[in-house]
């Protein structure tokens, strides 16, 4: 036995008790399960290392490291390490590496992998050195000492990274001597190697003190300071003590130590509050990391819930979390400080007219993507309290993109996350806002209340989209960006084509949450009930509607990132049942499910947070129900006529040039399950009256109702009532909503809301249906009665009844009121 393998035997034991690991590999790696033809690299000589590496490669299926590979009869080395600080390992990994090299070209049939295989103990990123100080300590190469305290102190908690593999037969492909391949091999890890610590434990810290000072003595802050004072009249010292001020109220002090705590106690209750938690795309976010990308999380908002979980969620993927923008009313005590040193910065609501805060801010911000934090902010600037994504706030984008004119060196991505959940604790709190009830402020006894009432909330959902890399985007945006950029410290100017470009990206950014979004039992359900009438369906019919719905949008996807269920309608009908947010009742001739009128309102939130990806395929429904017997251009034209008002609305991601091929799709799979006929000459029709498939077809077209209607009910309006100023028509459409919510009992909050019907104004006049004459009133354009018809054939004839004679009603009390 060599002296190395004495010392692995003496330690096997104590460091087997006292360590634990987590192992997180990429897919790439997963697919090496099973063969012996694997080779690791590891950046450290250390028989801890290889003993914990050891067994987590044994768990994950993989060789076992302290084994020779055997190639043809000979003996090659498994392990390689790079270790600069020991020549003698660093020159034996180039030897190694070109034996193996020598192998592959000898032999064309060799096919050895090369894992990069990473040891993080604690996750800790160490501090950056400043002047004054001695050396920090590697924290790659510790040395034996610090390696026995970080064994005892932080072997409980080891993360294990397995990287994609380099295909040696590749390499051995290259031209050059084996010699110069391997040097460039042992190069290409260590850099490979660095990004990997970079993208787990995030960059060196500073202290807090250190930062604030630094941004102090920035030129762009100094300019800030010296105008403040003299436009508020006092000294720059005065000035520069209200900076520093505004800078303690805004920067986090993240501590990992707290991080590892909160990461044990956020383990314990995700598996008390959730069932799971069903995460899409973290190979994503590792690859880009990895890759040296400056990773910008952009998730909807839904819950106070968020922060945590999606902080939790990227530290289990084997990354950094991020620093996140918190709404400043979350620095309350005991949270605040818990908040800031998990990585939270707190930025005011509104910092309109203050240029010196929003100088600090800018700065603030720039540091931490110039050092190299990933930061998550919330572009809808609060949680939405209707399940729908709302309309973006564009100040952050716009921030990162002057981030990347001051000549930010490393790429920047942008990367959308839906998170969804099966129950959201604010739901209740949402309503009664929504009602007019003022909103609280968050206070350690509201937490505490909260908490009070803590339950299963089923499964959690977290799906990273697909990430925007920032400089590519503004090169098809706006291609001569790059003369913008500002070398140096001093803040750059607001080029005239910053804010069109930002509402562009802010746009995209929703869509492609919403693309990423995640079907569940409780979305579904509420989805397939708040489409009937009076809100109750038999347990069958429930079931088949839930069964249409996921064979849907399986076999016509909405989009590639989107997350269907496995499960068939009835096992999401039981995991739905679970949640006690339905009313079963059972008679001799089975199951009947409802919704009472306060819970029917509450689940159009959850509705809501899927409605996006079914317009579309209920909006076709709706056409066949309306004319019966229809041909699919008509139908394609009017989805393409919608499809400006459904994407500034739902962020509906595809673009026009898409339509066509969608709506193809969807008839041709609605034909092949029986939900419509294809008769001679492409002519579509319903399927008979008695058949449960027509009853399906209608339940579908029902989901887009509300939608339907709300668009009828401004068509209407601009037909009757012009010429009309924007405000007028914008109340006359919420009063036509509120009635007709209360006629055929319409409980979706945001049915009548504002806010949505000022979006869909704003949409019909920039597609050119309105024109403003000489005194400011709204005209409408010959095309708007044509395309009012056509929406009224997908109403019920009720409900069109309803809006045309309320329409009229109105207006000739409007006039009356005007003549007296």
């Amino acid at each position: 036995m060599s002296l190395k393998g004495f010392w692995r035997s003496l330690l096997h034991w104590p460091v087997r008790w006292l360590t634990r690991f987590e192992i997180i590999v990429d897919e790439s790696v997963q697919g090496l399960k099973g063969s012996d033809h694997v080779v690791y690299v590891m950046r450290s000589v250390s028989n801890a290392d290889l003993l914990v590496a050891q067994r987590a490669l044994r768990a994950a299926g993989l060789p076992d490291p302290t084994q020779p590979l055997l190639l043809n009869g000979n003996e090659y080395a498994r392990v390689m390490y790079l270790d600069q600080t020991d020549q003698h390992s660093a020159q034996q990994a180039i030897k190694d590496f070109e034996q193996l090299l020598n192998a592959h070209q000898q032999d064309r049939s060799l096919a050895v992998s090369l894992v990069p295989v990473g040891l993080f103990w604690g996750r800790q990123a160490g501090q950056e050195r400043r002047q004054g100080r001695t050396m920090i300590a590697d924290v790659d190469n510790p040395g034996h000492w610090r390696k026995f305290w970080l064994v005892l102190f932080s072997g409980r908690h080891i993360l294990v990274r397995g990287s994609r593999p380099v295909q040696l037969q590749e390499m051995a492909e290259q031209r050059g001597s084996t010699k110069h391949l391997a040097h460039k091999l042992a190069r290409v890890a260590r850099v490979h190697f660095v990004r990997m610590r970079h993208a787990v434990a995030g960059p060196k810290m500073t202290e807090r003190a250190v930062v604030i000072q630094d941004l102090l003595d920035t030129p762009a802050l100094r300019q800030a300071i010296a105008d403040e004072a003299k436009s508020k009249k006092q000294t720059e010292a005065q000035a520069r003590k209200t900076a520093e001020k505004y800078l303690h109220e805004i920067a986090a002090n993240y501590n990992d130590t707290l991080v590892r705590l909160l990461d044990r106690f956020m383990t314990w209750c995700w598996s008390r509050i959730y069932n799971g938690i069903h995460v899409d795309g973290g190979e994503r976010i590792r690859e880009l990391a990895q890759a040296g990308h400056e990773v910008i999380y952009v998730p909807c908002h839904r819950s106070h819930m968020d922060y945590l979980l999606l902080s939790y969620v990227i530290y289990k993927e084997g990354l950094v979390p991020p620093h996140i923008a918190a709404g400043v009313n979350l620095d309350f005590f005991p949270a605040g400080p818990i908040f800031r040193r998990g990585g939270a910065f707190f930025i005011r609501r509104s910092f309109k007219g203050n240029k010196l805060y929003s100088t600090v801010f800018r700065e603030y911000l720039n540091r931490l993507f110039q050092k190299g934090y990933p930061v998550e902010y919330f572009t809808e600037g609060g949680r939405s309290r209707t399940g729908r994504l709302l309309p973006p706030k564009t100040g952050m984008v716009a921030m990162t993109i002057q981030g990347m004119l001051r000549g930010q060196q490393r790429p920047i991505s942008l990367v959308p996350v839906y998170l969804g959940y099966e129950h959201v604790m604010e739901v209740g709190t949402y309503l009664k806002e929504l009602k007019g009830k003022s909103k609280e402020k968050e206070s350690v006894w509201q937490v505490l209340s909260s908490l009070r009432h803590l339950r299963n909330f089923g499964q959690g959902y977290v799906s990273f989209g697909d990430p925007i890399n920032l400089g590519d985007t503004l090169d098809k945006l706006q291609p001569n960006w790059r003369e913008s950029i500002t070398l140096g410290a001093e803040e750059p100017s607001r080029p005239q084509w910053l804010t069109p470009t930002v509402n562009v990206l802010a746009d995209e950014i929703m869509c492609r949450i919403n693309n990423a979004a995640a079907l569940n039992s409780i979305n579904l359900s509420a989805l397939a009930i708040l489409s009937s009438e009076h809100h109750a369906l038999t347990r069958e019919e429930l079931i088949g509607q839930l069964d249409l719905y996921t064979d849907i949008l399986r076999h016509v996807p909405y989009s590639k990132d989107a997350y269907i269920p496995d499960q068939t309608g009835a096992e999401l009908w039981e995991l739905a049942k679970r949640h006690d947010k339905f009313v079963v009742e059972a008679d001799t001739m089975g199951e009947l499910i409802r919704l009472d009128g306060t819970t029917a309102i509450a689940m159009t939130y959850y509705r809501n947070n899927i409605i996006h990806m079914v317009i579309v395929p209920a909006i076709v429904a709706a056409y066949a129900m309306g004319h019966k017997r229809f041909g699919i251009a008509g139908l394609q034209a009017l989805i393409k006529q919608l499809q400006p008002l459904l994407r500034d609305e739902l962020f509906l991601s595809h673009p026009e040039q898409d339509i066509e091929l969608w709506v193809a799709a969807l008839l041709e799979h609605y034909v092949q399950i029986g939900l419509l006929t294809n008769e001679q000459d492409c002519v579509y029709g319903v399927p008979a009256r008695d058949s449960q498939r027509y009853f399906q077809l209608v339940l579908l077209a029902r989901s887009a109702s509300e939608t339907l209607q709300r668009y009828a009910i401004v068509l209407e309006l601009l037909q009757q009532a012009q010429p009309i100023s924007r405000s007028d028509l914008e109340q006359h459409a919420v009063t036509l909503a509120e009635r007709l919510s209360a006629i055929h009992g319409v409980n979706a909050p945001e049915f009548f809301d504002r806010k949505v019907l000022t979006t869909l104004v704003a949409t019909i006049k920039r597609e050119g249906y309105i024109s403003v004459n000489t005194d400011g009133m709204l005209l409408a354009d010959a095309r708007v009665g044509l395309f009012s018809d056509a929406i009224d054939v997908l109403l019920e004839p009720t409900v069109l009844q309803t809006i045309r004679q309320s329409v009229q009603q109105l207006l000739m009390q409007a006039d009356t009121s005007t003549s007296e």
